[in-house]
């Protein structure tokens, strides 16, 4: 079939009386819009009501003049924003999935649900569930108690539904629970998810902050549990953590919000060897995620 069968006519009249606002750099009349576009006044009338109703037209009723609406500006930021934000989370990304070969994720706050902005796969057979573009609950994430823990206050709370779900068995459905867990995640600096939302595979998952110390994304590392122990979830989190850190620092980001604790393994005063850090950084990780363990 060719191209043309596939569109969508009210669709593509729509975006044209749009894209007609938004080239003209002005309000325009009904009357001047019918013109530009050749579309009967009725038809253009109702497209433009419709891009009113959904902000992206204004009217003014004094000079019944219509102009494009902000909600198009908006979105091209977010645009912009996203795609940087992808780039820059791309390099530790792959660093992640070339040490771990396990599904490396970025996600984004939406609301109250996070979204997959970027995905690499795992090249083995089994892996997690989520599809770029999906969304799933902050509560039963990872990346949303990472993300739910750097928000300041008590502003996470916001973030959530009226009533935690189930997902799984594993899910936390306690706000007590819930905020006992994400105080956890600001302590460490970052959050586990043990099938609390798909059955059978585990994530860990730390923030990205901007310039701000806003949180704009979580980087996370998942795997089936057939493949993980505790001791490799350990490491995962801290070469996690390791990535958003950079992520963040690029970002323009410098110094970690208030009460939260930095487990990159680096370069201590007083000669402390790397490796003797990596190895103290381990063995807290496998603590956290040994005590996880046995209350999942």
């Amino acid at each position: 079939m060719a191209e043309a069968d596939y569109i969508v006519k009210p669709v593509y009249k729509a975006l044209q009386v749009l894209r007609c606002l938004g080239e003209a750099g002005r309000a325009l009349t009904l009357g001047e819009v019918c013109q530009l576009v050749g579309l009967p006044k009725s038809t253009t009338f109702k497209y433009l009501r419709t891009l009113r109703a959904t902000g992206f037209a204004t009217h003014d009723a004094e000079t019944d003049t219509y102009r494009i609406g902000l909600l198009v500006w908006d979105l091209g930021q977010l645009s912009g924003d996203q795609s940087q934000l992808r780039e820059l989370a791309l390099p530790a990304m792959r660093t992640l999935h070339r040490a771990f070969d396990e599904t490396v994720n970025l996600a984004v706050p939406d609301g109250r649900a996070v979204v997959y902005l970027e995905m690499i796969e795992s090249t083995r057979a089994l892996r997690m569930q989520a599809r770029l573009g999906s969304r799933d609950p902050m509560y039963s994430t990872a990346v949303g108690k990472a993300m739910l823990a750097a928000l300041p206050g008590n502003d996470w709370r916001d973030r959530l539904p009226r009533r935690l779900t189930a997902r799984t068995p594993r899910t936390i459905t306690s706000l007590t629970a819930l905020r006992r867990d994400l105080t956890d995640v600001r302590q460490c600096g970052y959050a586990l998810d043990r099938g609390e939302n798909e059955a059978g595979v585990s994530c860990v998952a730390a923030p990205v902050l901007d310039r701000q110390g806003r949180v704009v994304a979580a980087i996370s590392v998942a795997a089936p549990d057939t493949r993980l122990d505790d001791a490799l979830l350990a490491r995962m989190a801290a070469a996690v953590v390791d990535a958003a850190s950079s992520c963040s620092s690029r970002l323009g980001h410098r110094s970690g919000p208030d009460g939260w604790h930095d487990v990159r393994p680096r370069e201590q005063a007083g000669g402390q060897s790397r490796s003797r850090t990596t190895a103290s950084t381990a063995a807290s990780n496998a603590a956290r995620v040994s005590a996880t363990s046995r209350s999942s």
